[in-house]
């Protein structure tokens, strides 16, 4: 066993970034936060490398592992703050206030990966995300419970030239111009969608090639959105006439174990909530009912077309 302050220190590293964003959520300072972390990872025999702006554990992290798990099973028995992750096209649900007996992080993801390793190694204990790319059937020991699903949306500023081809439009109309790229294989489902569309960009061909340059690209590139952010844009997106074949939704990931705990329900008691206001003014969003088996649709059935959904 190792003091908690220590093992906050070096899992706050790992989970924030920073030690300016440890410091402030944890209410310490830099520099218990730096010496903290280190003497955590003397203790069990292991570095903290920063990779891409990410700190990491190198070494042997069997033992760290295992008493992650044990300071995580304090939080949750003994009612102290949980650690709650999520996407950046989350930040609706999140809203304000923050959930109750939760704390927050960067909350700016745009890979399902990282999160999931967070998770997988007890540094955080809820994960707001989506599916289809959130749902593994491999995955073992974790309950994912769907909050909603919604179609994804193909959109574009407004005078856009794909708007003047209304109902006509195809996809190959919209793989004319730029799409918004994304990392390779960091949404490997929805990906499979884009490239059965025709809307991934060809290895064989320079990327978006005939638009380098173009000081109009921006305005002529096609975006994703949802029903549920769609109105963060104001008036200045609008959505094509087209449905690509893949049903979204929001879903929170928990660790089995604390999938029917009293903060769980809690937790998605009022994201439901949430989510019913917020549908009650943007068409599209269904809220699955409450009701309802909390575990979600595995990948499989995630990734089926939007038509065999009704959608």
């Amino acid at each position: 066993m190792v003091e908690v302050e220590l093992l906050e220190a070096l899992d706050g590293l790992v989970w924030l970034r920073t030690g300016h964003k440890v410091a402030s959520l944890f209410n310490l300072n830099q520099s218990t936060v730096s010496r903290n972390s280190r003497r955590c990872a003397q203790k069990f025999f292991v570095s903290l490398v920063r990779r891409h702006s990410e700190w990491s554990v190198d070494g042997d992290p069997t033992l760290l592992n295992l008493e992650r798990r044990v300071h995580q099973v304090s939080r949750w028995r003994e009612n102290k703050l949980l650690r709650l992750e999520a996407q950046h096209w989350s930040a609706p649900l999140l809203g304000s206030p923050l959930p109750s007996g939760w704390i927050a992080g960067n909350l700016n993801y745009m890979e399902y990966d990282r999160p999931l390793q967070l998770l997988k190694e007890r540094v955080i204990d809820g994960w707001l995300t989506s599916y289809p790319d959130a749902l593994d059937g491999e995955e073992q020991g974790f309950t994912t419970i769907c909050l909603s699903k919604m179609p994804m949306l193909l959109v574009v500023k407004e005078g856009h030239p794909l708007l003047g081809l209304g109902a006509q439009m195809t996809f190959d109309d919209v793989a004319a111009f730029p799409i918004l790229p994304l990392p390779s294989g960091s949404f490997p489902r929805f990906q499979k969608v884009l490239e059965q569309c025709g809307l991934w960009p060809n290895p064989a061909l320079p990327a978006e090639s005939e638009w380098r340059g173009r000081s109009d690209v921006e305005d002529l590139m096609v975006g994703f959105s949802t029903p549920l952010t769609l109105p963060l844009y104001e008036d200045c997106y609008r959505a094509l006439p087209l449905q690509l074949p893949v049903v979204v939704g929001d879903a929170l990931v928990v660790a089995r174990e604390w999938a029917n705990s009293i903060q769980t329900r809690h937790l998605v008691s009022l994201l439901r909530s949430r989510l019913e206001t917020l549908a009650a003014t943007s068409s599209g969003i269904e809220v699955l009912d409450h009701s309802a088996s909390p575990v979600c649709l595995d990948g499989a059935e995630a990734g089926r077309p939007a038509e065999m959904w009704g959608l």
